[in-house]
């Protein structure tokens, strides 16, 4: 693309995405705040990053580390509230429109293909994986994209493609920027991979099929090695290896199973999460299907490795994102890194009648209808009518800033937003009783409270025992279409000097 094409796509990508995720995600100024407990979790570590205190070594969660510096950066852009994290999602999403709209590009040149960037931002903000937005999936897409436009601008371009080196370490980068948030999200990669090397060989030798896996092992290094770097000279190498690796591969997970099973809960997954987002499911798999038939009408040399390229790397995400019992709704939006795609028709549709003058017409009326189709179908609109005043973060926040240096233990499950509310940074590990249901969490909080480790315990279901008093109850929004009550206990400080 040229420059002031590049320009011109950048801008409205960034447009398409603040406009969606306006409405589609709790983090935009439209909402009192985020609701959904992992993202939560997300910020309140990477609050405690900015203080000096580390993921998987102070702070526990089980996701890669890159997540939580991003959370890190989005609290120094704004630490009190979501706005820093909302920026991060705009730009993400943005990027993920600017690289699926050149990857659309691959195929021809015909003015229409701008619809895509509104397009793709109204399916993938509408769709039920969204959520309430700021999940490590989301953070995913543009490698994602990035990976799967990569791949196939080096087979389409063949000889002609520039500095194909560069690409294949980026490719890896990309690679690599997925394993750090949440490497079940790699399997895309595998695929697109062995067809690219593959390419490389059948076109050029087996010699330069290794030169290209060299430079994307290299991409892949420049993030990872600096990563391990960082979190060993912070003493948390160890920890993210256990927690990152082995808790969830091994207790995360679910149950064992055969081969054949998890292609089966594969399968399964694909069915269920298809019916549920039939939008991101048509489309994904209409640019696979576009994929294979131009690579097939091509007959250029290797184009069995390009015909097989997303197809290959669209199952073996399935696989990965699926591989254990556990899933979630929004394991599924990983998959609107592929939706893109399949709007490829519209740019080898380049007949005169379809050019320039219809295009920005039909362009701008696809923007003029994000806001309004996002009010109509994000699942989080309902949760604009929330006040900040009346939630029980808010009331209990009141409270505990009375104190002059208050402490927290969130045992309401996941992180609810207490800490946040408060301004409070935790001071116990296992500050949120997390999914991850180990003996050792178990014994952790039941000593915290043992201890009387922390001034303030928020619960919901039960009792902290004795040595805390209650001081306030009530009822708030959890999550769309549900309320919980929550209670306050504090520390009976003469009974713990004692």
């Amino acid at each position: 693309m040229s420059r002031r094409e590049i320009l011109f796509a950048g801008g409205l990508s960034l447009l398409c995405a603040v406009l969606a995720l306006s409405v589609a995600t709790t983090s935009s100024p439209l909402y009192a705040t985020n609701f959904w407990t992992d993202t939560n979790v997300y910020f309140t570590i990477g609050r405690g990053m900015t203080q000096g205190l580390m993921p998987y070594r102070d702070l526990f969660d089980h996701k890669g580390p890159l997540l939580y510096l991003l959370y890190a950066l989005g609290a120094c852009l704004s630490g009190t509230d979501f706005a820093g994290v909302f920026m991060l999602e705009a730009a993400s999403l943005a990027a993920t429109l600017l690289v699926g709209y050149a990857g659309i590009r691959l195929y021809g040149r015909g003015a229409l293909s701008c619809l895509a960037i509104p397009a793709t931002a109204m399916l993938t903000a509408t769709c039920t994986a969204f959520t309430q937005g700021g999940s490590a999936e989301e953070f995913c897409l543009p490698a994602l994209a990035s990976g799967l436009f990569i791949a196939l601008r080096r087979m389409r371009e063949g000889p002609a493609c520039a500095h194909p080196l560069r690409l294949h370490a980026a490719f890896g980068a990309a690679a690599g920027w997925v394993f750090l948030i949440k490497y079940t999200g790699c399997g895309l990669f595998f695929g697109l991979g062995a067809c690219l090397l593959g390419w490389e060989a059948w076109t050029g030798g087996i010699r330069r099929a290794a030169g290209a896996g060299m430079a994307m092992l290299g991409g892949m290094l420049a993030l990872l090695l600096p990563t391990a770097l960082y979190l060993g000279a912070n003493g948390a190498l160890g920890a993210c290896i256990d927690v990152y690796f082995v808790q969830n591969l091994f207790t995360y997970s679910g149950e064992p199973m055969t081969g054949g099973g998890h292609v089966l809960n594969a399968l399964a997954y694909l069915r269920t999460q298809s019916a549920a987002n039939p939008a991101v499911a048509g489309m994904a798999a209409l640019g696979c299907l576009w994929g294979m038939g131009s690579a097939l009408a091509s007959r250029k040399k290797g184009w069995l490795f390009e015909a097989a390229a997303v197809p290959l790397g669209a199952g073996l995400l399935l696989l990965t994102v699926y591989w254990g019992e556990m899933a979630h709704p929004y394991y599924a939006l990983v998959f609107a890194a592929l939706c893109p795609l399949g709007f490829s028709p519209l740019a080898g549709w380049e007949k005169p009648a379809c050019g320039t003058k219809a295009a920005p017409i039909l362009c701008g009326g696809l923007v003029l209808a994000i806001l309004p189709v996002c009010r109509a179908l994000c699942a989080a609109v309902p949760l604009m009518e929330v006040k900040r005043e009346q939630m029980p973060q808010t009331v209990f926040a009141a409270i505990m800033r009375e104190e002059e240096s208050p402490t927290l233990l969130d045992l309401t499950s996941l992180d609810q937003g207490f800490y946040l509310a408060a301004g409070i940074t935790p001071s116990c590990r296992y500050f949120a009783d997390n999914n991850l249901q180990t003996e050792e969490k178990k014994q952790a909080l039941a000593g915290y409270i043992e201890r009387r480790e922390t001034q303030f315990i928020v619960t919901r279901y039960r009792d902290v025992g004795d040595g805390y008093e209650l001081v306030a109850e009530e009822t708030g929004v959890f999550d769309l279409h549900d309320t919980r009550t929550y209670r306050l206990y504090r520390r009976l400080e003469s009974e713990f000097k004692s």
